[in-house]
């Protein structure tokens, strides 16, 4: 496993393994390199093909490789443990938290909510079985720390099928499946230019980019992102990408690109690096949940469910943390870590009180945090009906209010995601009641595949609104222009003993694979701590902060009470007892 050295001489001193296990034979650790190395391999083909994409190269993590190494083998092991406190269960909280219990630290998980995951979501069908993604439900095969995660948790992945040629594409009341919209998309009623017609959404998409390009290549990377942050994607489509009108709404209406019409130019280059019917998609076999729960079996420490932090107060030694245990009553109860991991939403962030304050940019920044509405609607059928149309995955677009439909893979029932919307789109269904926005996904999956669906349809469905859940209040982070550059340095850096983690201080936003690499991120900072306080974000006044750049352990501030001495008799719960403890409180939208 990743965990493993292959013999003695093989050890990686560099990533803080002190000595290879003598557990298994030498040889037979040997004989497991080379399905590694044929990985590596694999691995750098996938890089020469990527790396031809300047647009790629340009957004690329400059220390991805460094991460992929420490998702792969874990940090050094520390020599003194701090106690951390890591509130928020999502998945940037677990990933940090497991990577610095196996470094030695003591670490306790704070989660207001009564389940683990965050904006990882699965819902399962009691009685037949059949589960929806309410949250995360793809991974692109670029997302190479995602997947080396997985793996290294055992979790199986298959293909998410993001494109089948037989899908649908219905606008002003015209249908086309969707190959004959790749070859002639003007047959759906739009005037487009000569030049425009006869080419896929997509390829009209990358005409609009080729001025994107030249300043890429004339004002270097930094620069022309600065540049394109400034303007709204709609702005350059229809300024320096030269479209026309009606291609930009054909962008709009077959690939949702209006979701980021109004929003910075530069966050829809970084999204569209991630999303696009083209690229290749992976999914958890079994449901994305099983990646939370295969993060929490592997901590020792505790999770505590159901406590919300409210108030957290930096000293030179420790910080208190504050979490109500029995909402509205206001119960408090304090606990005491000589570091804190914050990884909860920005929404969430602004809840806690701090003292001393939260520094003037850091609250500014905050408060810039643009979250937008993501809303997914799930309809039961009896049987998979789009199979008899010769579907077998990927998503139909229509401009009615469901916008995308997602088809499940054969052999994997017959529950359907009638509807995936997200910013300005999802605000069709906000203020609908459950059974009303269920009737109004059946209304337009009736409209693009014939009335016999309301027959099949079995009556039930889940609907989730992540605007209206009280712990995320938002789908994801997507900066409007001129507030999207320099956002995320400011979480990168600790104020005082208190670190910052998850989907909003990474790039690209809205991705499970961000969350993980803020928290590894995050980890390496921790478990390379020198001083006992912070460097310019320092609410104590004390000495800089040293942080190393590599992996090594270092000691921060002086001890502080035991954790598990302060929990006291409040409900806490520890490896698998919190898994049964969420799975029985969870509750659906």
């Amino acid at each position: 496993t990743p965990n493993d050295d292959f013999c003695p001489g093989l050890t990686r001193k560099a990533m803080g393994a002190e000595r290879a296990p003598q557990s298994q034979p030498c040889t037979l650790r040997l004989l497991v390199l080379v399905p590694i190395l044929l990985s590596l391999a694999a691995s750098w083909d996938w890089k020469a093909e990527r790396s031809q994409d300047p647009f790629e190269k340009c957004m690329q993590d400059p220390d991805y490789e460094q991460l992929l190494e420490v998702v792969t083998w874990g940090l050094n092991r520390t020599l003194k443990p701090q106690r951390v406190i890591v509130v928020g269960a999502g998945v940037a909280g677990l990933v940090a938290a497991k990577m610095l219990s196996d470094a030695g630290h003591k670490v306790t998980i704070l989660e207001a909510d009564n389940r683990i995951g965050g904006r990882i979501f699965t819902y399962r069908d009691q009685n037949t079985g059949w589960i929806g993604e309410l949250g995360a439900m793809r991974m692109p095969s670029s997302h190479r720390i995602l997947h080396k995660l997985c793996q290294g948790l055992g979790l199986n992945l298959t293909k998410f099928t993001q494109y089948d040629k037989n899908t649908w594409t219905e606008v002003h009341e015209v249908k086309l499946r969707n190959y004959v919209v790749e070859k002639v998309p003007e047959k759906l009623g739009y005037a487009l230019r000569p030049e425009e017609k006869g080419q896929s959404p997509e390829d009209i998409y990358q005409m609009a980019l080729n001025q994107a390009l030249k300043d890429l290549k004339a004002l270097g990377c930094r620069k022309a992102m600065k540049k394109f942050e400034r303007h709204t994607l709609l702005e350059y489509l229809l300024g320096e990408g030269n479209l026309s009108r009606p291609a930009v709404q054909l962008l709009g209406d077959v690939m949702s690109e209006d979701g980021f019409f109004y929003l910075s130019f530069a966050e829809a280059l970084r999204a569209h690096s991630c999303l696009s019917d083209r690229l290749q998609y992976s999914r958890i076999v079994g449901g994305w949940d099983l990646l939370p729960r295969a993060l929490l079996s592997s901590l020792s420490g505790l999770v505590l469910l159901n406590a919300p932090v409210v108030a957290m107060t930096q000293g030179p030694h420790d910080v208190h943390v504050q979490i109500d245990t029995s909402p509205p009553a206001r119960n408090l109860k304090v606990l005491k870590a000589d570091l804190v991991l914050l990884t909860a939403s920005g929404p969430a962030v602004k809840r806690i009180t701090f003292s001393p304050p939260l520094p003037r940019h850091m609250q500014e920044a905050l408060r810039r945090l643009h979250y937008v509405p993501a809303t997914k609607v799930f309809l039961s059928f009896r049987r998979p009906f789009w199979r008899e149309e010769h579907i077998e995955g990927g998503h139909s677009n229509t401009d009615r209010p469901s916008r995308m439909i997602f088809y499940p893979p054969p052999r994997e029932g017959a529950l359907l995601l009638a509807s995936y919307t997200w910013s300005d789109a999802a605000a069709a269904f906000a203020g609908l009641s459950r059974e009303e926005a269920l009737r109004l996904a059946l209304d337009d999956v009736a409209a693009l595949h014939g009335p016999l669906v309301r027959q099949l349809w079995d009556g039930t469905g889940v609907v989730k609104r992540w605007a209206e859940d009280p712990h995320s209040q938002g789908g994801f982070v997507v900066q409007p222009p001129a507030l999207w550059q320099t956002e995320k340095d400011y979480w990168r850096v600790p104020y005082g003993r208190i670190y910052f983690a998850g989907e909003h201080t990474a790039y690209p936003h809205g991705w499970v694979e961000t969350a993980v690499k803020s928290a590894l991120r995050a980890a390496i900072k921790i478990n390379s701590r020198k001083g006992p306080a912070s460097d310019t974000a320092s609410p104590t006044g004390h000495a800089s902060d040293t942080e190393g750049q590599g992996h090594v352990h270092g000691v921060a501030g002086s001890p502080s009470h035991d954790l598990a001495k302060e929990e006291g008799s409040h409900p806490a719960a520890q490896g698998q007892l919190s898994l049964q403890h969420m799975t029985h409180t969870r509750t659906l939208y």
